[in-house]
């Protein structure tokens, strides 16, 4: 499961707003992460919004990974992805922080939030078919 985490091309047919993606090299300040271009298409009522951002997926110790996406105007997104047992089994665990102007920032938390929620829906289906 940490594999598919780190994996940004898995995410491609689970996230809804995404459409290419390609490889970058690494970052020197995070020499752990793939790193990547992300081409969206975003909703905005009738239109759909191209943004292209950078993405990191950094491996963590116990099963965590940390996300860093850099997008334009000034918007970052911080994640962290994480595998929690239980004993009716292992929930995964998403925490997202999103720094943004004011004025945009209640667009991206919804958007992002959107396109969060498809992506474990995705996920979750996906997993519960293996």
């Amino acid at each position: 499961m940490h594999t598919f985490l780190v994996d940004l091309r898995a995410y491609v047919p689970l996230h809804p707003f995404i459409v290419p993606i390609e490889a970058l090299p690494a970052l020197e300040a995070l020499p752990s992460a793939s790193v990547h271009r992300v081409v969206e298409r975003i909703p905005l009522g009738p239109l759909k919004l191209k943004t292209v951002y950078v993405v990191a997926l950094e491996p963590r110790g116990n099963g965590e990974v940390r996300g860093h996406a850099w997008q334009s105007p000034r918007v970052r997104l911080h994640t962290r992805y994480g595998l929690v047992d239980f004993v009716s089994g292992t929930r995964f665990v998403e925490r997202c922080f999103v720094d943004a102007h004011r004025l945009i920032r209640p667009f991206v938390v919804s958007q992002a939030r959107k396109a969060h929620e498809a992506t474990l829906e995705g996920l979750k289906a996906l997993l519960e078919h293996r």
